[in-house]
């Protein structure tokens, strides 16, 4: 059977800005495409329309990409829109070599495959086909995302203050301090430059803290470090 190849924009090692998980040093792999795309999300600040090879853009098999992961322990599975692509077997094949795959979606696919999370031993975990997988799952809802995934499937929240477009269907504050007293891990986070923070954002962000203080703020820390 040939393996399947996932097309990236780009790959790196880098530090996670945001989320639970910033400051951890892990494995980026930038998928190629988006269901939701620019027309939506338009001042989306990253590139996932093509691959670049000068950036590590390609095809890889789960394998090679399982490797180049090892090293860090972590593989953050990004784009784009990772859950467009089937993603089982990288994902299989990261948890037998022990590697956590950290996947960033826009909540607008549901895939069959996936199984709610379970809490177990104060950790959520995760199912693929019925086989247990190490996954931590981010939900940042866009247009048309899907309140199940949201409150039922995601490990973290992250919702964008001011969205990064126009027009319906983007999660409210509201709503973000609504999850969040569900018991979700819900982070707000300002609506940034592409290669810098948004300062007035940022202090509107921090404002609301004190308005609902369940709700956790992400900054986007490589963008105040200037990493990738």
């Amino acid at each position: 059977m040939t393996p399947v190849k996932y097309p990236l924009a780009e790959r790196f090692h880098e530090v996670q800005g945001e989320g639970q998980f910033v400051g951890t040093r892990m494995a980026f792999v930038r998928m190629v495409g988006c269901s939701v795309g620019q027309k939506v999300c338009t001042a989306c600040d990253t590139d996932f329309d093509r691959m670049r090879p000068e950036l590590g853009g390609g095809t890889y098999t789960a394998d090679e990409l399982v490797a180049y992961a090892k090293p860090v322990g972590r593989m953050c599975i990004t784009g784009g829109e990772p859950l467009d692509r089937d993603i089982r077997p990288l994902l299989l094949a990261a948890t037998a070599a022990g590697v956590t795959c950290h996947v960033e979606t826009s909540g607008t696919q549901l895939p069959a495959w996936l199984t709610a999370g379970q809490w177990g031993s104060g950790n959520r975990v995760h199912y693929v086909d019925g086989k247990l997988v190490r996954m931590w799952l981010c939900v940042s809802p866009k247009p048309g995302y899907t309140n199940e995934m949201v409150v039922e499937h995601a490990d973290e929240v992250k919702v964008i203050v001011g969205g990064l477009g126009d027009g319906p269907g983007w999660p409210t504050v509201e709503q973000a301090a609504a999850w969040a007293n569900l018991g979700q891990l819900v982070y707000i986070q300002p609506r940034n430059h592409t290669k810098a923070v948004n300062e007035d954002n940022l202090a509107a962000v921090l404002a609301l803290t004190e308005k609902y203080p369940r709700l956790r703020v992400s900054c986007q820390l490589h963008k105040f470090l200037g990493v990738r």
